[in-house]
């Protein structure tokens, strides 16, 4: 990333704790489309699906795959009460591999057709869980001098309790757009915001060729510059302490521009490497 003067206050790392059941949580909703299984899940964090299915009942309430279901379902009724596509092709879209076996699931959760909820959307949807990260130590900023860039790519609107739903949007972005996310550097963009909702952007610089997409500039001036180590299910949590624990006691001033997170192209979302958090500050 192309930066002008450098000042560094305090190289101490981030260091975010978080935990088997929020990385799960994370992943559900990262792969929301997908046929996944407890095996599946408990395979990707390590440990065996009993240990996985005690962990998350007893913290969440109520069965992994239970959940599961219920995210896809809710995510079904939503799109069909907001008149997207067909029956098949939203049964597809939520993992579901025929529209039959959709529908039979939808009147099990709903007590209602999939049809139906074109018209009356079911009151008993589940919203996506975010825990609470256990602890975040968070040091001082690097503060630079941005020379500004512009980028590409694709936005949706969320309201602050849709936050949880960004993973799930950064993965339709991906296939939507294709090979042009692979390899390269890429932006997660807030801007727009009203006390409840923001725009979110994923994006990668601009090589050209925006057709099909939107192009943001993010403009030049001082930035807070946080880098975020460990499972990416935790950035919310250092999100969080930026602005709980660093932004009061930093005698900064938050400025206009758009915040965003950069992963560089080697990032790894399972490691500790490759994301940080950029803050507009006022100068």
């Amino acid at each position: 990333m192309q930066v002008g003067i450098s000042i560094v206050m305090n190289q101490s790392r981030i260091t975010t704790y978080t935990t088997l059941v929020t990385r799960t949580l994370w992943r559900i909703e990262t792969e929301l489309a997908h046929a996944l299984s407890l095996d599946d899940l408990a395979e990707a964090e390590g440990v065996s699906p009993f240990h996985l299915s005690r962990a998350f009942s007893l913290v969440v309430g109520q069965p992994v795959m239970a959940y599961v279901r219920a995210r896809r379902l809710s995510e079904a009724a939503r799109m069909l009460h907001a008149g997207k596509d067909s029956v098949l092709n939203i049964a597809l879209d939520v993992g579901y591999e025929s529209p039959e076996g959709f529908s039979r699931a939808f009147r099990k959760a709903f007590g209602i057709a999939p049809k139906v909820a074109r018209d009356n959307l079911p009151a008993s949807l589940q919203e996506p869980i975010v825990m609470e990260a256990q602890k975040t130590e968070l040091p001082d900023a690097k503060i630079v001098d941005f020379e500004g860039r512009t980028l590409v790519g694709r936005s949706a609107r969320f309201s602050i309790a849709d936050r949880a739903k960004i993973p799930a949007f950064w993965e339709r972005t991906a296939e939507e757009i294709g090979p042009r996310m692979y390899g390269v550097d890429t932006y997660g963009v807030s801007y727009d915001f009203e006390e409840e909702a923001f725009r979110y952007l994923v994006a990668i610089d601009d090589d050209g060729d925006a057709e099909g997409l939107e192009r943001k500039t993010l403009p030049a001036g001082r930035y807070a510059v946080f880098e975020h180590t460990g499972h990416i299910s935790g950035i919310p949590h250092t999100w969080t302490a930026i602005f709980e624990q660093w932004m009061p006691d930093s005698g900064e001033d938050l400025g206009e521009g758009p915040e965003f997170e950069h992963y560089e192209k080697d990032f790894d979302p399972e490691g500790e490497r490759g994301a940080s958090i950029w803050i507009p500050l006022k100068s």
